[in-house]
């Protein structure tokens, strides 16, 4: 039923005319006729009510007072009554304002499938997705193990600090190590991952989520190195270009698989005399770079074994690390062993955590016996002592 608004019901009650009264007469009989069809109605609208039963009559009213032009004044209405429950429509209740005066509400009838549809069934809710970040706070030199869990995807891959680093799938999740530079100022910094979508009908879109990760400063001191001058032409920049480029290509690699397992071994034994991360002064010039590895001093001769598993990426002779080792432990890390006096493993070799590499020596810019170790990540040296202390690698369930 069409609901009648308040300019209808006010053109109905009032009825004016549209021509002058014809006479007493006429009147009279107007008046009479409307009396008697309003007293063959039912029953008519209550003051301030709105409710469809009596706009409905009320319709049918105007239908019929709408032919006596002579009609004056609207007719007194008579006695209000309440609807009854037979005509109410089952829409009325839930439309109808509320009046000042108390009236009976209809018994409600019971809702069937065509007036009350069922509430639909929620759909199950998504797996919880996020990033986490193992631990989330590193110093500078640091790493941090990024995972992404509950996140249904063909591939992933996390940015930080303009570096890509491509994740690795572990039941059900994705992970891998971030290096922190030994020189990334302090501060947060975001890390985003994004995924390749593997199920239909979105499969091979790109989402994205993201985390923080916060580099607290390291506090490395500064080192006054007196070299040689012989040794200290190596340091020309365009032999220690040549030399970051060939090892940058090496690092450029990745292993989709981890091989290492449980904390790295300290290579050798012995005093270690030069710590990651501090300022290289060399002849009293100024701190120009900071040392990107570990040195422990020993005996020339002395064997070198490998930290953690790992296969044999690069065996030759660099301009300022010398006779150098590089393995290659899966997921982006690197272990390098360099200055060394002799090798005893090929490219390409497969080595156990503890198996011999070479042996201790001074070659390319040394000063004396000692192995300069380095742990590379996605070509970022950091602090290869924090890696004998914990273990990277995926986070357990939960």
């Amino acid at each position: 039923m069409e609901r009648l608004g308040p300019s209808d019901i006010t053109q109905t009650g009032s009825g004016r005319p549209r021509h002058p009264a014809a006479g007493a007469c006429l009147a009279l009989a107007a008046l009479a006729l409307a009396a008697a069809l309003l007293a063959a109605c039912s029953g008519s609208s209550s003051q301030g009510s709105e409710g469809g039963v009596q706009v409905q009559r009320l319709a049918t009213a105007t239908a019929t007072i709408r032919p006596a032009p002579s009609v004056t004044k609207a007719p007194p209405s008579p006695t209000p009554q309440p609807p009854t429950p037979t005509t109410a429509p089952a829409t009325a209740t839930a439309t109808a304002e509320p009046t000042a005066e108390a009236t009976p509400t209809p018994a409600p009838e019971p809702p069937t499938a065509t007036t009350v549809p069922p509430s639909p069934v929620p759909p199950a809710a998504p797996p919880a997705t996020g990033v986490t970040l193992a631990p989330p706070q590193v110093p500078q030199g640091g790493a941090t193990v990024v995972q992404v869990v509950g996140a249904s995807a063909a591939a992933a891959v996390a940015d930080f600090a303009g570096r890509q680093y491509p994740l690795l799938a572990s039941e059900g999740a994705f992970w891998g190590v971030l290096g922190v530079p030994g020189n990334q100022p302090p501060g947060d910094y975001p890390v985003l991952v994004t995924l390749v979508t593997a199920d239909p009908p979105e499969a091979g879109a790109l989402r994205q989520m993201q985390a923080s990760l916060t580099v607290t400063a390291a506090g490395f001191p500064v080192e006054y190195v007196q070299l040689d001058p012989e040794v200290a032409a190596l340091l020309d920049p365009a032999i220690v270009l040549e030399e970051i480029d060939h090892r940058a290509a090496i690092y450029s690699a990745f292993t989709p698989e981890r091989l290492w397992s449980g904390p790295f071994l300290l290579p050798v034994q012995g005093p270690i005399t030069g710590v990651y991360g501090a300022g290289r002064s060399y002849n009293g010039g100024p701190v120009t770079d900071y040392h990107r590895g570990t040195d422990i001093t020993a005996e020339e001769g002395t064997p070198v074994v490998a930290a953690n598993t790992g296969r044999v990426a690069f065996v030759g002779d660099l301009s300022v690390r010398g006779r150098s080792v590089i393995l290659d432990h899966g997921a982006g890390v690197f272990s390098a062993y360099h200055h060394l006096s002799e090798v005893a493993v090929v490219p390409g070799q497969l080595v156990n955590k503890g198996d011999l590499v070479g042996m201790v020596g001074q070659t390319g810019l040394a000063e004396g016996p000692h192995l300069h170790w380095e742990i590379v990540v996605r070509g970022v040296e950091v602090d290869a002592l924090l890696w004998t202390q914990a273990e990277y690698g995926p986070l357990p369930p939960g």
